[in-house]
């Protein structure tokens, strides 16, 4: 290579990484521009028009992303690993580069004679230590030998690909488990419906709505009848069954807006927005009538789940505490109206 061809070389290089610079560091480009920014820059830094980013499962190549100047590539394409020009990199695991195909020790193998590209570069694209795919640059026509700085360039562009898919996995990863975290922070890990806690925080923003606005909602306290002799006679397992029907049969008849939520023990509190006090009573009362009317075994037994029900409609001057006695004293008239009752509490003065 002459004086002056490696300086034009390696100006072409230091032109290719500034580019590279730009792009990678970006705050406007999501990563899927970004990609394609890359694929174009190489296509023109490498004087190869067709730019492909790939994932390889297995045998199967698949395209993540693609340019190509008939549009003739387009995301989710596959093929046979074998047939392809990316086998050979997936061999080396490394770059490979044939700037002459009819030229090269792979004019035979299937790759030339299913594609007839002429000119091929590629790189792995490793992803915490584990290849995911590569990319790579081809042309039909042939191009002119590969510089060492092509080779190098190649494989920075696959090295930051690779880099940026585990950032967003780890990223995606971080997102999963905090609202994993914040799950079970407001769940109930029995029956799976939101735990006290999450229901006094949107018990509070709903009074809150209630006053600003004028509007009433209604609150239903449930309580499963006889629940002490259930567990005296059949073991927990058995109680804690029982719950589990309760939690299925509600979230199945639940309206979108509702919140239901163990209250505490075989306790359940139902908020219903922008409710009154007859819709509650029929909501609660259908409710009530298909947990009671499941086929809930218990050894050799059916057991009839009944619950006795306490309603509080809540008033624009209410607090957390007032709403809730309300509910939890018309609870306890039903339980001493012989139980399986449903009762409601306006105000407690």
């Amino acid at each position: 290579m002459s004086t002056d061809t490696h300086a034009a070389d390696q100006t072409a290089a230091e032109q290719a990484l500034g580019r590279l610079h730009r792009i990678t560091s970006s705050r406007e480009l999501d990563f899927e521009q970004r990609v394609d920014a890359i694929l174009h820059l190489g296509a023109e830094h490498f004087g190869l028009p067709i730019g492909i980013f790939s994932k390889i499962d297995g045998e199967t190549y698949e395209i993540q992303q693609a340019i190509h100047p008939e549009d003739g590539l387009k995301p989710g394409m596959s093929f046979d690993l074998a047939n392809t020009y990316c086998s050979h990199v997936v061999a080396a695991d490394d770059v490979r580069g044939f700037h002459h195909v009819a030229e090269s020790e792979i004019h035979s193998l299937p790759c030339y004679k299913n594609f007839a590209l002429e000119a091929y570069l590629g790189a792995p694209i490793i992803v915490d230590g584990v290849r995911f795919g590569t990319l790579n640059f081809s042309s039909p026509a042939p191009t002119r030998p590969f510089s060492g700085h092509d080779i190098e360039m190649v494989r920075l562009f696959a090295t930051w690909v690779g880099h940026e898919i585990a950032r967003r996995r780890d990223l995606s990863e971080l997102e999963t488990a905090r609202k994993e975290l914040e799950r079970l922070a407001t769940t109930d890990p029995l029956t799976g419906l939101y735990n006290r806690r999450y229901m006094e925080e949107c018990l509070i923003k709903e009074l809150e709505r209630a006053k600003r606005y004028g509007k009433s909602f209604v609150i239903g306290l449930l309580d499963f009848d006889n629940f002490k002799e259930l567990n005296d006679k059949y073991g927990h397992n058995t109680g804690d069954a029982a719950l589990q029907l309760f939690a299925k049969v509600s979230a199945e008849m639940m309206r979108d807006t509702d919140i239901i939520a163990r209250w505490g023990g075989e306790e359940f509190l139902i908020l219903m927005p922008e409710t009154g006090a007859a819709g509650a009573l029929k909501y609660l009362q259908r409710l009530t009538d298909r947990v009671r009317e499941s086929d809930f075994q218990a050894e050799d037994d059916r057991v009839e789940l009944t619950l006795s029900v306490g309603l509080g409609i809540a008033e624009a001057d209410d607090t957390l505490d007032n709403l809730v006695s309300r509910a939890d004293i018309a609870m306890y008239e039903a339980k001493q109206a012989g139980r399986n009752v449903i009762k409601m509490q306006r105000d407690i003065s």
